[in-house]
């Protein structure tokens, strides 16, 4: 008996009628966070309720000042600069007094600038940081607390270390995204699985077990990042997961660039901030990068592709990383194997965290940061663009796949160069 074929989703037909669905659904996104903006600037100096989700010392002028980030009940972030003796407020609410007459809605949707005055402070402290205090508990040093907070809840690292982490070309491996979220998703399923099985053959035999354990993974992963406050790069991931097993549940294809089209065409549509986060379209570009290796290479073996792809999404990445962060070391290119070592590290001390043993590699992460090294190696904007161009028609053509891989060899070399 032939394999059965999966098939894809759209084709010309009902593309345009998705299309016109996602511009019905952004239409009605847009006008609910237009109404959500003017209730907000009834006001030019409104008291609103909002949690703090970093707070940092910045030079500011040549005068220390406390940088806080703060996301308001209405879901819109803002950055307020204030004294540099504010104690620490990171994960507790506040009431705050911000001015806000010349916020427009665009401003609102991107994240704003504004002065405020923090009028209430709130006991209670969220979730994120709770769990961020017991991670950080189990270190001694700063960067180490930052470096695992970063890894596990995404609390922000310092501008300083993460200049240093960009510039070692760490900052994808430390920034929770569908990477991490696939790790945890093989841990749930590897320790889930033997106790459903021992129930549903006693129990309920006659259940779709893979579908029942997707969704409890499902549900496991959505508190997570509910918990974490819906971090852009996660909530692309949590969209990817759910557009790619309800299509896969149907037999229809989920390796393909529909999949991401629909996963990223519906995220923005139901929230259009997302279209101003670089987060956001970071981690899409790493998937689209993903897929078109596998267009093109899907017939080598799985520990082939598992190699191959790690070099070449370091290779896309770079001129567009480049182009935006403009910071290279010599520890960059060690990135490529210490990526792929990170499939071994990250179960194991997420496991240690769960003993008194967390910061058993603080040791060789100390050393390792130590000899890090940063150099400013600034390269056109047009160098990045070129790599999104060049991307998006590798999708059709391997020409430009080939294009795409020299201009990424060609930007690591000159950045090596640069700093030699």
């Amino acid at each position: 008996m032939s394999k059965l074929e999966r098939v894809e989703l759209l084709d010309r037909k009902s593309g345009s009628f998705f299309i016109l669905f996602l511009l019905f659904i952004a239409s009605l996104s847009i006008s609910f966070d237009y109404y959500k903006f003017t209730e907000f600037k009834r006001f030019d100096d409104p008291l609103i309720r909002a949690e703090v989700v970093d707070q940092e010392i910045r030079l500011i002028g040549e005068q220390p000042k406390t940088s806080i980030k703060l996301r308001l009940e209405n879901g819109s972030l803002c950055r307020c600069v204030m004294s540099p003796y504010l104690r620490d407020l990171r994960g507790r609410e506040v009431l705050v007094e911000l001015q806000i007459k010349k916020v427009t809605f665009l401003d609102y949707l991107k994240g704003f600038r504004a002065r405020g005055v923090i009028q209430e402070v709130y006991p209670a402290l969220s979730l994120k940081e709770c769990w961020y205090r017991i991670i950080a508990d189990a270190h001694e040093e700063q960067r180490m607390k930052e470096l695992y907070g970063a890894l596990f809840v995404a609390t922000p690292m310092s501008q300083e270390f993460q200049k240093l982490v960009g510039a070692m070309g760490l900052s994808h491996i430390l920034s929770i995204s569908g990477y991490h979220f696939g790790i945890l998703s093989l841990i749930a399923f590897f320790f889930l699985r033997p106790l459903y099985r021992r129930l549903q053959n006693r129990y309920f035999p006659y259940r779709n077990g893979n579908r029942d354990l997707f969704l409890i993974v499902f549900g496991l992963l959505f508190f997570y990042l509910w918990a974490l406050e819906f971090i852009p790069p996660m909530v692309r991931s949590f969209g990817m997961i759910a557009v790619g097993y309800f299509l896969y549940d149907r037999g229809i294809k989920i390796v393909s660039f529909q999949t991401l089209l629909i996963a990223v065409g519906l995220l923005l549509a139901f929230f259009p901030k997302l279209f101003f986060s670089l987060g956001f379209w970071f981690s899409s570009f790493g998937v689209l990068s993903i897929f078109i290796f596998v267009r093109y290479y899907d017939h080598w073996k799985p520990w082939q592709i598992f190699l191959a792809l790690h070099l070449w999404c370091y290779l896309v990445m770079l001129p567009i990383s480049l182009a935006i962060f403009g910071t290279f070391g010599f520890w960059h290119v060690v990135s490529i194997p210490l990526a792929l070592l990170f499939n071994l590290y990250y179960p194991a001390v997420l496991a240690l965290h769960l003993t008194p043993w967390g910061n058993w590699f603080d040791p060789y992460l100390e050393a390792l940061f130590n000899a890090g090294d940063v150099h400013a190696v600034s390269i056109p904007m047009w160098s990045g663009i070129l790599s999104i161009g060049l991307a998006v028609a590798a999708i059709r053509f391997k020409s430009a796949f080939w294009a795409l891989g020299l201009l990424g060899s060609a930007t690591l070399i000159g950045a090596v160069y640069h700093i030699a």
